[in-house]
C-alpha cells in the first residue's frame, strides 16, 4: 500500500491539546470550592457549606461546555480563548441558575444529615433522591443555557421538558452525576476538579441530541 492509499484518520492531538487546557481551567476556576471542602469537617453545617461551594462550579462548568463545544472550534477559537469566552457570556445565566438552585440544595443538604440519625431511612433516601434530580435538572439546564440565549424561565422549563423526553441521554448524566459524587467523596475532589473536563466532555456528548433538538425546536436563528 503506498503512502496515497493509506487510511486518512483524524489527528488527536488538536482534541487532546483542547482537553489538556480546558481542563486546567476548569480545575483552576473551582478550586475555590476544593479549598471549602478541604477545610470543612463533618455535620450538617458543614454539609451545607460544601454545597453552597457548588456556586463556583456553574460558571465553570459553562465555560468548559462552550469551550468543548463545536461552536467555539468551528469560529477558530484555541481552548483558552474559548474558555474565557465562555466564561463572560455566560457567567450571568449560570449564576441566575445555580444560586437559587444550591441554596436549595444547601438546605436539604443541611437537613438530612441533621436528621440522618433520628429521621426514618425512607425519609432521608426520598431526600437525597430529591437532591439528585435537582442536580440532575440544574445540569440539564446549564448544558442549554451554555449554548442559547433564552430567559432563564424558558431554560429551566427545557431543562424539565428534556429529563423526560430523552431518557437515554437523562440516564447517561445521571450516572455521570453519581459516578462524580463517588469520586468526590471516596477519592477526592482535588481529584475530581483534575479529571473534571473528561467529566463535562461525557454531559456534552450525552446531551448532543438535546442541544439538536433545541437549535431545531426551540430556536429561530443562530444560538448564542
Amino acid at each position: 500500500m503506498t503512502s496515497s492509499d493509506r487510511p486518512v484518520t483524524p489527528d488527536a492531538t488538536p482534541t487532546a491539546l483542547r482537553l489538556l487546557v480546558v481542563g486546567i481551567l476548569f480545575a483552576l476556576a473551582v478550586s475555590p470550592s476544593v479549598l471549602l471542602v478541604g477545610f470543612l469537617g463533618s455535620g450538617a453545617a458543614a454539609a451545607a457549606l460544601a454545597a453552597l461551594g457548588l456556586l463556583f462550579v456553574g460558571p465553570a462548568f459553562s465555560a468548559a461546555l462552550f469551550a468543548l463545544g463545536d461552536k467555539a472550534q468551528d469560529d477558530g477559537l484555541g481552548p483558552a480563548a474559548a474558555f474565557g469566552r465562555g466564561y463572560r457570556l455566560n457567567v450571568v445565566d449560570a449564576l441566575t441558575l445555580w444560586v437559587p438552585t444550591v441554596l436549595a440544595l444547601a438546605v436539604l443538604a443541611f437537613t438530612v444529615v441533621d436528621a440522618a440519625g433520628t429521621a426514618p431511612a425512607w425519609a432521608v433516601g426520598v431526600a437525597i433522591g430529591i437532591g439528585v434530580l435537582v442536580l440532575l435538572w440544574l445540569v440539564q439546564s446549564t448544558v442549554i443555557a451554555s449554548f442559547f440565549a433564552f430567559r432563564a424561565r424558558d431554560t429551566a422549563r427545557l431543562g424539565l421538558y428534556f429529563l423526560g423526553r430523552l431518557p437515554r441521554s437523562t440516564l447517561v448524566v445521571l450516572v455521570l452525576i453519581v459516578l462524580a459524587a463517588a469520586v468526590g467523596w471516596l477519592m477526592s475532589p482535588a481529584l475530581l476538579a483534575l479529571l473534571g473536563v473528561l467529566w463535562v466532555a461525557g454531559v456534552l456528548r450525552a446531551d448532543r441530541p438535546v442541544l439538536a433538538e433545541t437549535r431545531q425546536r426551540f430556536v429561530r436563528g443562530d444560538p448564542a
